[in-house]
């Protein structure tokens, strides 16, 4: 048998450029079959874009299933009009977060119970866009927006301290009013592309302003960018979430954020549960050039909630008394 690394020379270095190896695998059998005619080796931008166009598919056919709002009558076509409004919101203001994002949390949304009651929050809104957007759902829900931001921008104690995002090979820095939108303007955008009737408005810095947080919450989404602000904002919110909800965040990519999610003794100190993790640490869930979304689930007892599997093992043996995982909140402790 060939070694491996001889295999792989002889199909052009399939190890490093899989896309370009086969590409010249199909001409070569093309030019078998019909001589002279090669056959179209797809550029990276072509590769990405297809790629980028089926994950829209597969991600909206997840908001698109039938199951998916039942339980609050919203059908297909009121799901394929907020798209439609989700696109306009990003297209036509300043966004932080693409559109495919809104359709995803508004998935998880609708996931929950309509008899679970609590608030849906969203720290750090910008302009206003995925604002504009969560309000749509949260007013076909009949829940509250909770809508957090010091609407200033970032804070002036910000350090110039590096971020590196290791996934898209980047770094850079943030600097104090960055991502500013007063709140008089994101009021107005919100009264023009979503439903400001849904929304109440919680104005400051989240060390301060979040304190007057009081009811159960069922959702929290957050896109604050620094870490000192993203444990403020768990201080705050994480008490308060419903168990088996979530908190979805925009910061998969930021090492330096995504690593409080995994700090045992801060969890302990600050709020004394265990490290929850973070689903979509360090990449996202998908693409992170195009939804850069990750989230952690409020779980008390996951050997109550979570599934049993035939290639783990458990105390009293076999699978008997097996729950299924958790798909959505609702069970209260």
């Amino acid at each position: 048998m060939r070694r491996p690394e001889a295999v792989f020379e002889r199909m052009g270095g399939w190890a490093a450029n899989p896309r370009r190896t086969m590409a010249r695998a199909l001409n070569r059998i093309a030019g078998k079959l019909s001589p002279g005619v090669p056959v179209h080796s797809p550029t990276r931008a072509e590769t990405e874009g297809e790629a980028h166009r089926s994950m829209e598919r597969v991600l909206l056919e997840g908001l698109y299933d039938d199951a998916i709002g039942a339980a609050y009558g919203i059908g297909r076509r009121t799901k394929e009009e907020w798209v439609d409004r989700f696109r306009r919101n990003t297209t036509e203001l300043p966004s932080g977060t693409y559109w495919l994002a809104h359709a995803v949390l508004a998935r998880e949304i609708l996931k929950i119970p309509p008899e679970v009651a609590g608030d849906v929050v969203e720290c750090g809104c910008y302009k206003g866009a995925s604002t504009a957007s969560l309000s749509i759902v949260c007013k076909a829900v009949g829940r509250k927006l909770l809508v957090c931001d010091s609407f200033e921008g970032l804070p002036s104690e910000v350090e110039m301290r590096v971020h590196h995002y290791p996934h898209i090979q980047v770094y850079g820095y943030y600097q104090a009013g960055m991502y500013a939108g007063n709140l008089e303007e994101v009021r107005s955008n919100i009264a023009r592309y979503g439903e400001l009737e849904a929304c109440r408005f919680v104005p400051g810095f989240y060390a301060e302003s979040l304190r007057e947080l009081r009811d159960p919450i069922v959702f929290a989404f957050l896109d604050v960018d620094l870490l000192t602000s993203t444990q403020e904002c768990l201080k705050a919110i994480w008490p308060l979430l419903r168990e088996g909800g979530l908190i979805y965040t925009d910061d998969s990519c930021d090492v330096e954020v995504v690593r409080i999610w995994f700090d045992g003794p801060w969890w302990q100190q600050e709020l004394g549960e265990p490290a929850p993790g973070y689903v979509g640490s360090g990449c996202g869930l998908y693409s992170p050039t195009l939804v850069s979304l990750g989230y952690a689930r409020r779980v008390t007892r996951p050997e109550e909630s979570y599934g049993r599997v035939p290639w783990l093992r458990y105390p009293e043996g076999g699978l008997a008394g097996a729950r299924l995982p958790v798909e959505s909140i609702g069970c209260d402790s």
